[in-house]
Formats: structure tokens, sequence, C-alpha cells
């Protein structure tokens, strides 16, 4: 276990709840990313 003090049950859904948001933040931001490099790449590909 960790250095850190015992988490009760609830405390432990909180975190857990908190560390799912900002993971959820983190992919909506990657999947933005891979659809404009997706948009640059058909422009492209049309340019040619």
């Amino acid at each position: 276990m960790s250095l850190k003090k015992k988490l009760n049950f609830e405390e432990l859904v909180a975190e857990n709840r908190k560390q799912i948001l900002a993971d959820r933040l983190i992919m909506e931001k990657i999947e933005q990313s891979m659809d404009q490099r997706m948009e640059q790449s058909i422009k492209k590909v049309q340019d040619q």
C-alpha cells in the first residue's frame, strides 16, 4: 500500500471518479487532434 493514508470506500470512489473525468478530457483532446490530422491528410490528398 502507498504511503498515503488509507482511504475509505467513498473517498476511493470520489478519487476514481475524478481520475475518470480527467482521463475522459485527455481522450477528447486526443480525439480532436486525430480528427484534425485526418482532415489535413484528406485535404492534402484532394489537393494533389
